[in-house]
């Protein structure tokens, strides 16, 4: 990992910065988004930080942030891979490209998987892109076969 990278949890001071990170991670993947979407982000931010509704961690190098990873937590009927019924969405992993190769996203992914042993959260899921996908695999990450999703809105048959 780069010299002098340190992990830290966010707080609410840190919503402006995850807005604008998450907008250049959204540019990154082709999304268009909505005029003043960073308006949006961080009163988002804001609004969730420091709530059951998230948590996010900052990889910081020479006091800037460089990378960011972020959870929501969920609730589901318990079942046989989750008897408790809890987990984190795993969600905005995202580091700068003058950043990347370096081990910071895997430094955050430890600090994730650190706080849901600590807090014995069971399960964390997430959706990983292409460039993604390796380091979350080395990190054990596997696609369950028998997942499925659909964006409402989109469908291509009836309901019925």
């Amino acid at each position: 990992m780069h010299a002098n990278v340190r992990i830290r949890e966010c707080v609410v001071a840190d919503a402006v910065e995850l807005a604008r990170l998450r907008v250049d991670f959204l540019d990154e993947l082709g999304q268009q988004l909505p005029a003043d979407f960073t308006s949006t982000l961080n009163a988002w931010f804001g609004a969730a930080l420091g709530t059951s509704r998230l948590r996010a961690w900052a990889a910081e190098q020479e006091g800037r942030i460089v990378g960011t990873a972020a959870i929501n937590p969920f609730e589901r009927i318990p079942n046989g891979t989750n008897p408790v019924g809890v987990g984190w969405y795993v969600i905005n992993v995202y580091v700068l490209p003058a950043s990347r190769g370096s081990g910071v996203a895997g430094a955050l992914m430890r600090a994730v998987h650190a706080a849901a042993a600590t807090e014995g959260v069971p399960v964390l899921e997430l959706h990983a892109s292409d460039h993604g996908r390796p380091i979350y695999e080395r990190l054990g990450y596997m696609t369950p076969p028998d997942f499925m999703a659909c964006r409402i809105g989109e469908l291509n048959g009836e309901m019925s």
